[in-house]
């Protein structure tokens, strides 16, 4: 099987709608069936000063293509390669390594438009939050400039309502809507910046500590002919797959700098800045996503991750089980992120 390198993005992706301009500062978000999300996510990163969004459509059939194509802003790309399916990708540094095709655009496809420029990379249910006092992106792409940094780390910080009976109703259509029904946060640092390096994970997930809390334990399902033998990548991929604590939103990108998997850049970040994506995670489209997430089974380690979730929504429900503990805190500003050392500038 032929390894692909970042050079052959253009070859196995194109252009469906819109035009790169490359002198705007761009997100970049792959995206499938994701108009529950899309025009507050857009809304947000426009307020925030976004001037142009650069999209890899997954073959959406839920509206989003046709509404991706409508706005002057986006530009849309697809592929005949799905998220999911797995290619050999070659790096700069000629290492090669088994990965997801959405990965490796996201790796690929801004250096087809954007060199010397930092580029955002923000998933659809995400939302990428500023420390006080700064109302624009550009403000943080200039600070990283003048400090010589090629990124910027964020931590991840997924919000939740009170109790699962928050999980009930309408998916709100506006970030203000979404902070209003899912307003709790989990006060706890989840990464510490060191000078030189990448940073050092600190902490849980929320996640991560509901799993504990519901007592979800990894269970190794074996179908098929895996009853007779299973390999232990096999095995290891059916283990809980660790929700992010930080990934690296702003990247700049050049023939020395880039992004290398969905959440790391390959030099150090920025050691002064620290950013926060809020994460929607736990909402109304909780079980839907469940659902889908396994259906289409694009996702790390075939969504294995979700085959624990549907566990863990189930369990909740039957115990109409709170999403609160001592360290939850409903949001108010950027300050508490600095406060829990969740944000730094």
């Amino acid at each position: 099987m032929s390894a692909y390198g970042i050079e052959d993005a253009g070859r196995l992706a194109r252009v469906v709608s819109g035009q790169v301009d490359a002198g705007k500062l761009t997100l970049f978000s792959t995206m499938k069936n994701e108009m529950g999300f899309l025009p507050a996510f857009l809304a947000h990163h426009r307020a925030i000063g976004f001037e142009q969004f650069l999209i890899f459509d997954d073959a959406s059939d839920d509206g989003t293509s046709a509404y991706l194509a409508a706005q002057s802003d986006c530009v849309v790309m697809q592929s005949d390669l799905s998220f999911g399916d797995e290619i050999t990708y070659r790096d700069p540094d000629g290492e090669s390594r088994r990965e997801r095709a959405g990965t490796y655009f996201k790796i690929a496809l801004p250096h087809l438009f954007f060199d010397g420029a930092y580029v955002a990379y923000v998933d659809a249910d995400e939302f990428l939050l500023l420390p006080p006092g700064v109302s624009s992106i550009s403000k943080v792409v200039t600070r990283l400039a003048a400090e010589g940094a090629p990124s910027a780390i964020a931590t991840v910080v997924e919000f939740f309502p009170e109790n699962v009976a928050g999980l009930s109703g309408d998916l709100p259509k506006s970030f203000d809507g979404l902070l209003e029904a899912y307003p709790y946060f989990q006060a706890e640092a989840l990464v510490d910046l060191v000078p030189g390096r990448q940073p050092e994970l600190l902490g849980k997930s929320k996640t991560a500590r509901l799993f504990k809390q519901f007592d979800i334990e990894p269970k190794v399902e074996r179908r098929g002919l895996q009853r007779l033998y299973m390999s232990s990548r096999a095995k290891k991929a059916q283990q809980f797959q660790k929700s992010p604590r930080h990934k690296t939103p702003l990247v700049l990108r050049n023939a020395e700098s880039r992004l290398t998997g969905s959440h790391y850049a390959n030099l150090a970040p920025s050691s002064t800045v620290l950013l926060t994506v809020a994460h929607f995670v736990f909402t109304a489209q909780f079980a839907d996503k469940i659902a889908r997430a396994r259906a289409w089974g694009a996702h790390a380690n075939g969504a294995s991750k979700y085959r624990y979730y549907a566990e863990l929504l189930a369990r909740m429900q039957a115990r109409k089980g709170s999403f609160l503990d001592e360290n939850s805190l409903r949001y108010e500003g950027p300050q508490q992120l600095i406060d829990a050392g969740l944000m730094r500038w």
